[in-house]
């Protein structure tokens, strides 16, 4: 592993992996998980999440199932990648996230999970799926979650389910009119300002150890002009440059470096 201790750092700030702890909350990601938390907390249903490749869909899939996950008044599940070749694979999965065993038929596993809804809400205890990906739902299995949505009290849907996807999620919503009616916030992720962009390289670095700025203005405004102000394009550019600072044995990492690093990269 690279020792990055001269640069005043104890691990890397620029892991691809979705890590919490890295999680730079933007004014944008407050507000798309303050709707999504008061949907899901008055028990509103759906709430669908849009975004570009890269813009940090599943950093907020991730904080929202790290929310939810250790409370005693929650059951709470995360698919990562819905990929399954029918309705009825993709439910039992669901059962299966939360413990239920497998059933049969499609129609007694339905009945197996409405039973758990209905135990969970006499219970007091909310029921919570987050399904990341879900641009790659097919026809039925849109149809499911419709399904699954119905399952209501009066004034209460008994499940709430977050869809966060690329923007073909979008599109294909448009062609299912029956599941686009019952959601209940929509939120579109877009890629960072540079004030963001600033903040977030900044955060990460001090969440890797180093307090103080690793990057000059000028390397920051470089970086957010090639990324474009996209999450995943700034870690990546980030992954690369921490090795050529060590080489030049920099304490701040300047334009030139940045500009350097991106024509290597070429």
């Amino acid at each position: 592993m690279l020792d990055l201790s001269p640069l005043g750092l104890i691990e890397p700030p620029f892991s691809l992996s979705p890590d919490p702890r890295y999680f730079y909350v933007s004014l944008q990601h407050k507000a798309t998980l303050a709707k999504v938390t008061y949907a899901t907390e008055q028990r509103q249903g759906l709430s669908v999440i849009f975004g570009d490749v890269g813009v940090g869909k599943t950093t907020v899939a991730r904080r929202l199932y790290q929310i939810y996950r250790d409370r005693t008044d929650y059951h709470t599940a995360y698919i990562p990648t819905p990929l399954y070749p029918s309705d009825f694979q993709f439910l039992k999965n669901i059962c299966a996230e939360f413990g239920l065993k497998p059933k049969r038929s499609k129609l007694l596993q339905l009945a197996a999970f409405e039973e758990f809804l209905i135990d969970a809400y006499q219970e007091d205890r909310t029921v919570l799926l987050i399904i990341d990906e879900s641009q790659g739902l097919i026809g039925p299995q849109f149809e499911l979650i419709r399904q699954l949505l119905n399952f209501e009290t009066n004034t209460q849907k008994l499940i709430q389910i977050v869809m966060i996807g690329q923007n073909e999620l979008r599109n294909k919503l448009r062609l299912k009119r029956a599941l686009a009616s019952r959601v209940a916030t929509r939120s579109t992720l877009e890629p960072l300002h540079l004030d963001d962009t600033r903040s977030m390289i900044n955060f990460r670095v001090m969440v890797a150890g180093r307090q103080d700025a690793l990057f000059s203005e000028n390397a920051v405004t470089r970086i957010y002009h090639h990324s474009k102000g996209m999450p995943r394009s700034i870690c990546v550019l980030g992954l690369n440059i921490l090795p050529a600072a060590l080489i030049h044995q920099v304490d701040v990492v300047d334009a030139d470096l940045v500009d350097q690093v991106i024509e290597e990269m070429k």
